[in-house]
């Protein structure tokens, strides 16, 4: 069988994106849970990819029809291609979508954790594949660096936003000097959401409870606090997030 030699077979070429990685935390645990739990698992899971997905390119905005999801089991690549003369915009519209995912994810709905890694970089995406190295680095972001439920900005990203005061407030510096995303940035009274999906996590994993599995709560857990008292909105200041579990 002889493969299509055709011109247009080896023209296509990567182009400069920004790409966030996600890794959904805790998700082949369920998968090895009873059958009954996994439908529930997998519909959870899929309602998410689908209502991002469907919300972003429902916007009337025309950079977020741009953007490309690609999903594999618990990994999500979210991609926005980067144009010199609307640079900013574009890196604005994926960290809104990447943002909104995560708090999406933590929230009553669903009730996950997720970490990952933000860059910009070359790029080639398709329906059939992805490629290159901005797929690489957001990838090490999130599988050595991010440890915890955060998504690491890269430092060719902080470049880019840490200058404007919109965008510069999608960063939070950690206890270790590094950059992710604050994903309740665009985020308003939502106290009562973050809180239930954190109940919702804690139920759920109790069984697998380990010196580790705290570590990722009380992350969470901080971050989340330490934002709505950012916020200083009234209506949230009853909504506490707390560690109970020994």
């Amino acid at each position: 069988m002889m493969v299509n030699e055709n011109k247009d077979s080896y023209d296509r070429k990567t182009d400069t994106y920004i790409v966030a990685y996600f890794d959904l935390l805790g998700v082949t645990s369920r998968i090895k849970s009873d059958m009954e739990k996994q439908e529930v698992f997998m519909n959870k899971l899929h309602n998410l990819y689908t209502f991002s997905m469907n919300l972003t390119r429902e916007i009337k905005i025309k950079e977020n029809k741009e953007i490309q999801f690609k999903i594999f089991s618990d990994n999500i690549i979210i991609a926005k291609k980067i144009s010199e003369e609307n640079r900013l915009e574009d890196i604005n519209c994926l960290l809104s979508c990447a943002a909104h995912f995560q708090e999406l994810a933590a929230s009553d709905s669903v009730g996950w954790m997720l970490r990952g890694g933000i860059t910009i970089g070359q790029l080639f995406i398709d329906e059939v594949m992805v490629w290159g190295e901005a797929l690489v680095k957001s990838y090490f972001l999130e599988d050595k660096v991010a440890i915890y439920p955060r998504v690491i900005l890269d430092s060719n990203v902080i470049s880019e936003i840490k200058n404007d005061s919109v965008l510069s407030e999608y960063m939070r510096k950690d206890f270790d000097d590094l950059m992710y995303l604050n994903y309740l940035n665009n985020c308003y009274y939502c106290g009562e959401r973050l809180m239930k999906g954190f109940e919702l996590m804690k139920e759920e994993l109790e069984s697998h409870w380990d010196e580790r599995m705290r570590q990722k709560f009380s992350w969470h857990m901080n971050y989340i606090n330490s934002e709505l008292d950012r916020k200083k909105e009234k209506k949230d200041k009853k909504y506490r997030l707390t560690l109970t579990i020994l």
